[in-house]
Order: C-alpha cells, then sequence, then structure tokens
C-alpha cells in the first residue's frame, strides 16, 4: 500500500485497509436532513390567534351608549356602555344624549355609563342634569341611593363616604333605596347617607330650626328632635311632615298625622287607625292633600329597575 492512499487514497489500497474500511463504513457519519418545520408552525398558530383575538374584540367590544362627551377642549367622542369618566381637578366634561338630555360633570367627579344612555352612576362628585325624556326613563344610581328623574333639572352631589344631596330646581325627582322612597319637588332638596337611604326632603327655605332638627332626626330618630320639627313645621312644610309618616310608627306616626292635619285639610275618609297600620290608600290620600300632584302620576314610576 501506498501512502498516499492513507491521506488522499491516490495510492494503491492495501488489502487489509480496504476490508477495515468496508467493516467501519456503517457508523460512518452521515448528515441527517431535517425539514425546517417549527418556525412555520409556529407562525400558523400565531396567525390563528390574532385572528381569534380581532374576531373577539370585533363581536364582544362594548357597544356604544347614546351619550356623546366633550370636554373643556371642544373635542367630542361617543361613549360605550359600562364605561368610567373621571375628571380631573381642573376639567368639568358635558354629556349630551338627543333622546335623554345634558349632564353637566363637576370637576373632580367619577361617573360610569351602565347601559345605553338612560341609567349613569355617579361614584362621587357632582352632576349637573337637564333631562327631557319622558319621567321616569333616567335613573342615576349612588352608593346610597337610586335618583329616578320626573321629568326635571336638578344637581346631584356625591361625596367619598357614599353620602350625597340632591337639589331640584325644575320638576320632581324620585330618590330610592330598599323601598324607602322620596319624593322632592323643585325648590327642595333632600340628604341621602350610604346603608340608610334617602332622607326627608325639605324646601331650601325651610325654617332653620326645622332643618336642624330634621338632621338629627335622621341621625339619632330622637322624639326631642320630631318634636321640634312638628312645631316649627310652616303649611308649605306639610312635604317634610308627610314623609315622616313613612319613617316613623306608633304613637310618633299618629303624632305626625294629627300635625299634618293641622297644616292641610286630610280628607275625612283617612282615620288615624289606618294612617297608624300603614295603609297604601290612607297613605296616598294625605299627600293627595298636600295638592303637589296626584299618585296616580307620580306611583307611575315604581317598575324596579
Amino acid at each position: 500500500m501506498q501512502d498516499e492512499y492513507l491521506w488522499d487514497k491516490s495510492g494503491e489500497p492495501d488489502v487489509e485497509i480496504v476490508r477495515l474500511e468496508e467493516t467501519l463504513a456503517q457508523f460512518r457519519y452521515r448528515p441527517v436532513k431535517r425539514r425546517v418545520q417549527i418556525p412555520y408552525r409556529l407562525a400558523a398558530a400565531a396567525v390563528v390567534v390574532l385572528t381569534l383575538a380581532a374576531s373577539f374584540f370585533f363581536w364582544h367590544r362594548a357597544p356604544a351608549s347614546g351619550w356623546v362627551l366633550t370636554a373643556n377642549s371642544g373635542q367630542s367622542r361617543t361613549l360605550a356602555q359600562g364605561e368610567w369618566i373621571d375628571t380631573k381637578t381642573n376639567s368639568q366634561v358635558r354629556l349630551h344624549s338627543p333622546q335623554i338630555g345634558e349632564v353637566e360633570v363637576d370637576a373632580g367627579s367619577r361617573l360610569r355609563v351602565i347601559d345605553r344612555s338612560e341609567r349613569l352612576a355617579l361614584d362621587h362628585g357632582a352632576i349637573h342634569a337637564f333631562i327631557w325624556a319622558p319621567p321616569r326613563t333616567f335613573v342615576v344610581n349612588t352608593p346610597s341611593a337610586k335618583t329616578i328623574d320626573l321629568g326635571c333639572r336638578y344637581t346631584l352631589r356625591v361625596a367619598p363616604d357614599g353620602s350625597g344631596i340632591l337639589h331640584v330646581e325644575t320638576g320632581w325627582v324620585a330618590f330610592e333605596w330598599k323601598r324607602q322612597e322620596s319624593f322632592i319637588p323643585a325648590g327642595a332638596s333632600c340628604r341621602t347617607k350610604s346603608g340608610r337611604g334617602p332622607g326627608i326632603p325639605y324646601f331650601d327655605d325651610a325654617p332653620a330650626t326645622l332643618r336642624s332638627a330634621l338632621s338629627d332626626f335622621e341621625e339619632r330618630n330622637d322624639t326631642k328632635d320630631l318634636q321640634v320639627m312638628l312645631t316649627s313645621a310652616r303649611p308649605q312644610d306639610a312635604l317634610s311632615v308627610w314623609h315622616l309618616l313613612t319613617r316613623t310608627h306608633g304613637a310618633e306616626r299618629i303624632a305626625v298625622f294629627r300635625r299634618l292635619s293641622e297644616l292641610v285639610a286630610i280628607p275625612a275618609s283617612v282615620s288615624e287607625t289606618a294612617i297608624e297600620r300603614g295603609d297604601p290608600r290612607a297613605m296616598d290620600a294625605t299627600w293627595n292633600a298636600l295638592e303637589l300632584g296626584d299618585t296616580a302620576w307620580w306611583r307611575g314610576w315604581e317598575h324596579r329597575w
């Protein structure tokens, strides 16, 4: 065997070397040619995921509400259902709905569009609402009461602790919480407390002694405060006295009814016994005596929201 064969196979091979090569040939390294498939599979999977995500976003994104928000800058956009509005300490926004009305949102407020344009939720801050929708259409939830519009203009303020105050400029507003109701006409206000619901409405020009005793009564439920309210009440304050009927029981309710009978002409068909047991027809008859609107009209708001 020539040495060149061992280096470059150019010489005459030795028989033993050839036999050895044939024996070892089965162990020769052979590069494996693999098809590169992983990147293509990953790319296909990515396309599927992106397609599904795009489809989900298209079909499941929050639908638009009926409200258009206009900022101080004049820029406007349509709000989505479920969207939160957070106004900064130095900015206000205005919400407009052709079917419902206009709502100005003060600086430092947090408001949410619950669904469509009929329901909002004021977490804290203040709104000024001018509503031209039919009565009972527009509702604002607060942490302590629902505000049901009966065709009006009003201001609603909610503190961080959930308490609030409502002032009505025109029309009527109903406050409701766990079937406890307050009806507030133009020129009147009503407070609400978290965990207790709406309080007793009062006219803004009511005597200071009445308003102070009313606030104390809501806090302490003291008979002395009740007596001060009844003594201080003018004929126009029969609004507050009537609401006291729904916040008292037994002898206290009878005392309230007797004072109400002195302020307005109660129908003779209404008995103390019926009032004491809270008979709905007797309670409605005393309301009608206030001449602030017949119960047949405002009872219609009470469909359950």
